[in-house]
């Protein structure tokens, strides 16, 4: 049997109930043990196991060693994956009201966006995902999403022709043709190669990432565009959590919200620390005056509205609680 199929046999086994009342809960995330992905379930297992007594154990899975985020999605609506960790883009396609933080420029800042997405506003997104046989646990820290690579971008002509991999989403794709770029969608494990080979002038990604990732290694700018403030979550498996009691079911809850605020402030020290580092390296910090960038990219707005289910009505909740 392959590693990969071992893996598999083991998260399922893991994700069910064993013969005894214990329950051994398989929380998988795609980013590197340095990340604030990696800090929150760490966060989430001490509570959990310390507040359980032994009657429930985490076992974290980093790296996509459970498989992409849509692999994991789909695992845990069937009950094969317990718990994971995902960017919101990929809940689109199960939930598609999410498509709406895929809005350029939808906050100010990161603190905004953490602020929105930790009141009642957040708590409304992800009361949509029982029906979908998940349970939103927590909204994590966003991501600030800028784009690296080997052309300085000062300005919004600047990134005119640049072949910049994104996230595939229209709200990704539409944005970045908008604003000049030659927008291209492609795995992200093929990513590092294409840039070094030139298939691709860039990448949209947060710093952290650079250089979690090792693309520090292989561009020259990091442009902060700052196009994109995108959620992270925590999610359980709607079939795993109903087996829990009430009481197990609190706990679980209670362990997520004390982890929310260890991803909160990992990523901004990772993020900081990330573009220290990145000068450290030789490669150019780029500070654009954002306010064309914002002028175009939020023309998109209608357009990619217009194929969300409540889209203008969820724009309009997060704009009031921006204004607050």
């Amino acid at each position: 049997m392959s590693i990969k199929s071992i893996i598999a046999v083991s998260a399922m086994l893991a994700a069910m109930p064993g013969t005894a009342s214990a329950l051994d809960i398989n929380l998988g995330h795609t980013l590197t043990v340095d990340s604030h992905y990696q800090a929150a379930a760490q966060k989430f297992k001490e509570v959990v196991e310390a507040g359980s007594k032994g009657e429930i154990t985490v076992s974290i899975f980093p790296q996509s060693q459970l498989g992409g985020e849509v692999k994991m999605i789909q695992g845990a609506r069937t009950g094969t994956i317990g718990a994971f960790i995902t960017a919101a883009p990929p809940v689109e396609n199960t939930v598609p009201q999410f498509a709406v933080f895929s809005l350029p420029y939808l906050f100010d800042s990161v603190e905004q966006a953490n602020g929105v997405l930790q009141s009642e506003v957040g708590r409304s997104f992800l009361d949509k995902l029982p029906a979908a046989g998940l349970i939103g646990l927590d909204f994590f820290s966003v991501f600030e999403r800028s784009v690296g690579g080997n052309r300085a971008i000062d300005k919004v002509e600047d990134m005119r022709g640049m072949k910049i991999r994104v996230l595939q989403g229209p709200g990704f794709i539409q944005t970045y043709d908008a604003l000049g770029a030659q927008a291209t969608p492609m795995a992200y494990s093929e990513v590092f190669v294409a840039l070094q080979n030139g298939v691709v002038d860039g990448l949209e990604t947060s710093p952290e990432q650079a250089i979690q990732d090792k693309f520090s290694e292989i561009i020259k700018n990091f442009s902060l565009t700052k196009i994109h403030l995108m959620p992270s979550l925590l999610v359980m498996s709607k079939p795993i959590f109903d087996q829990l009691t009430p009481e197990q079911q609190a706990l679980v809850r209670d362990a997520s919200h004390q982890a929310v605020q260890v991803s909160i402030d990992t990523y901004a020290k990772t993020r900081a620390d990330a573009l220290v580092e990145m000068k450290n390296l030789g490669i150019a910090i780029n500070e654009p005056d954002l306010e064309a960038f914002k002028k175009t990219a939020r023309e998109q707005w209608p357009a990619l509205l217009a194929s969300v289910p409540d889209g203008q009505a969820n724009l309009d909740l997060i704009q009031a609680a921006n204004a607050k």
